[in-house]
């Protein structure tokens, strides 16, 4: 299908549905919209409420949590000091109402028998209270379960069934020392404090209620559900889910509660016989260090009201609007966009046949003619592109092959290495090869520059290096034979640094030369690389002779370390330069480890050091380990 028919199906045809079905669709959606809206605000604003409700109790199960610690560590608390920690906690808290501590019999402070000490807030201050004195502790049942439990747990605690003067909410945790249950902690809070909590976090305008797993309301808002208020629990309360596909089936309430307590916050549309036609928007969020979960609802009427008189305006405005512009954008697609698409693509049509003489010819300068400009200009160069690549590709191939493919392991010497260069091809070079049973030679080049050109320079001075190396009577000459080669041939501006080395596996010794380029050396029993200094010229720059030096007593444990500038002139992203002492001192690391694993350790640290930042130069690395 062309453009032209897919613009006008795409526009004229739901314009035309839309027209007979307006202002029923946007009632719906606009509502679904505002129940949706509705719906993820009272997600987000409960499970919020819910994370600092709990990380308010969790703030007040670790007061009391290291009060139990410092309690059972410290044996010999008199009861003066433990009035002094239950004033001081209460003092540091303006949320905590009370702060107590019971010890058993066998352990009470300065032998005097079973204690409860109890710090509580008052008008007039902190009031400090012996409970041992007015209540059998042993026998309450919140104590009884906390000894018989040993675990901490939360709890209500109505004012009819305590000496409160208000409904408080309570957190219990045992002082347990090697085992043994000694006593315990409480903290407690006013349910209005918590409440005031919820409805500061976010739940002002909003019901809501907290329960525990079995139903019984832990706290709630003024303008809670009244099915909510006036009950202590909910155990028996029945909703039915609005957009139950199986029908309005009622189930229990408390269901959705322990689903909550999964861990999931979730809301539902939910209608009770309590209700009316008043039908609710309710969410749930669990509040899981204390096992209660915390329930938030709102109206559905009041979330969708004025939605029609909206919704009624807002579509004959649409609808004549929509009518005045479709004519003008099937007109103005059609000039401005579909006529220069369909010339764009007969000329990509050409070229993709093979013919790229075809142009496009726009005039202009919006993005069309820009693109259409570009087009014709890059078409002639795709031919072009095409053989540079096809060259690079073919020098990649080329300059890889004249690499060692894989490391050597010879009469107790192992050499591995490796070349990254900077562009698809460059101008290093590394070459090890055995010239005879007992000698095994070793070289690594460095030419100005990368790309094309270094890369053929380079290729012919490995071929007069090894050629050298395997006609002439010393390293010297070999390498004096290569550059006056070199220099007959080569271009101006081209050299390249050497490092060139012969093992003798039978002496234990190494000859190098150098033209430019140092090597470094780790004896075994040295902590740090000795340098073999550069010595000669560069090769291809002029004429000249070159001296060798020999290094005997090389055994089990030595390394000869060569790498190129670029390993160690690499940046960070901040622009820092890795540097020649860090490789070095990493190459001492891997020292115990073989040639390749060297090579490849190596490697990764140059890598994590330029963290993804592009080579600036070529980087190769050669290592030779006696093994």
């Amino acid at each position: 299908m062309k453009l032209r028919g897919k613009v006008a199906i795409s526009v004229i045809v739901p314009l035309a549905l839309l027209l007979a079905v307006v202002v029923r669709a946007d009632l719906m959606d606009t509502r679904a919209r505002l129940l949706e809206a509705g719906s993820d605000g009272l997600r987000r604003s409960t499970r919020n409420t819910a994370s600092i409700l709990e990380g308010q109790c969790n703030r007040i199960a670790q007061v009391a949590d290291t009060a139990s610690i410092s309690v059972a560590d410290i044996k010999d608390w008199t009861r003066d000091e433990l009035f002094g920690l239950a004033h001081g906690i209460v003092a540091s808290d303006t949320v905590l109402l009370g702060f107590g501590i019971s010890l058993e019999a066998d352990s009470g402070p300065e032998n005097r028998g079973a204690f409860c000490g109890y710090a509580q807030r008052t008008i007039g201050g902190i009031e400090e209270i012996d409970l041992s004195k007015k209540l059998d502790i042993e026998r309450l049942p919140r104590y009884q379960r906390l000894r018989s439990t040993e675990d901490s747990f939360w709890e209500r605690l109505d004012k009819e069934s305590s000496d409160s003067e208000t409904d408080l909410i309570v957190y219990l945790t045992p002082v347990m020392a090697e085992g043994r249950f000694l006593g315990g902690v409480m903290v407690d809070m006013e349910v209005s404090k918590f409440a005031a909590i919820v409805e500061n976090a976010g739940l002002q305008s909003e019901e809501w209620g907290v329960v525990d797993h079995d139903g019984n309301l832990i706290a709630a808002s003024d303008g809670a559900l009244k099915e909510l208020r006036g009950r202590d629990s909910i155990k028996t309360m029945e909703v039915r889910r609005l957009d139950s596909k199986g029908g309005d089936a009622p189930f229990a309430m408390l269901d959705l509660v322990h689903r909550s307590e999964k861990g999931e916050v979730f809301v539902e549309k939910l209608a009770s016989n309590d209700y009316g036609d008043d039908d609710r928007m309710v969410a749930f969020a669990p509040l899981e260090s204390t096992g209660w979960v915390l329930i938030s609802g709102r109206s559905l009427e009041t979330m969708t009201q004025a939605t029609n008189g909206q919704v009624l305006r807002r579509a004959i405005g649409l609808i004549a609007i929509a009518v005045t512009a479709i004519a003008i954008v099937l007109f103005g697609t059609w000039w401005v966009i579909l006529k220069p698409v369909r010339r764009i693509t007969g000329v990509l049509d050409h070229a993709a046949s093979g013919d790229r003489s075809a142009r496009v010819g726009l005039s202009g300068h919006d993005e069309l003619a820009i693109l259409a400009n570009a087009l014709d200009d890059a078409l002639p160069r795709l031919d072009e592109l095409a053989r540079t690549q096809a060259s690079l590709d073919a020098a990649r191939v080329v300059q890889e092959s004249l690499l060692p493919s894989e490391p050597l392991h010879k009469r107790g010497v192992g050499i591995a290495g490796r070349v990254i260069p900077s562009e698809q091809t460059g101008g290093d070079y590394f070459d090890f090869g055995v010239l005879d049973d007992h000698r095994i030679a070793i070289g690594l080049g460095d030419a100005t520059g990368h790309g094309i050109p270094s890369a053929l320079f380079v290729a012919t001075a490995r071929a007069y290096v090894r050629a050298s190396i395997f006609t002439e009577p010393d390293l010297a000459s070999a390498i004096a034979l290569a550059n006056q080669r070199l220099t007959d041939e080569s271009s101006a501006g081209l050299f390249m640094v050497l490092f060139s080395g012969i093992v003798d596996t039978t002496a234990g010794s190494l000859e190098v030369a150098s033209a430019g380029h140092p090597g470094y050396l780790l004896r075994r029993e040295d902590a740090a690389f000795q340098e073999i200094e550069a010595g000669g010229i560069p090769l291809g720059i002029q004429p000249t002779t070159y001296r060798s030096t020999v290094i005997d007593g090389l055994g089990s444990g030595d390394v000869l370390f060569l790498a190129s500038d670029g390993a160690w002139e690499c940046r960070n992203p901040a622009g820092e330069l890795l540097g020649l002492e860090r490789l070095l001192a990493e190459a001492v690391r891997h020292r115990d480890r073989s040639a390749e694993e060297q090579v490849a350790a190596l490697f990764d640290f140059v890598s994590n050091w330029a963290s993804g930042r592009p080579l600036d130069d070529d980087c190769t690395i050669v290592v030779l380990r006696f093994d």
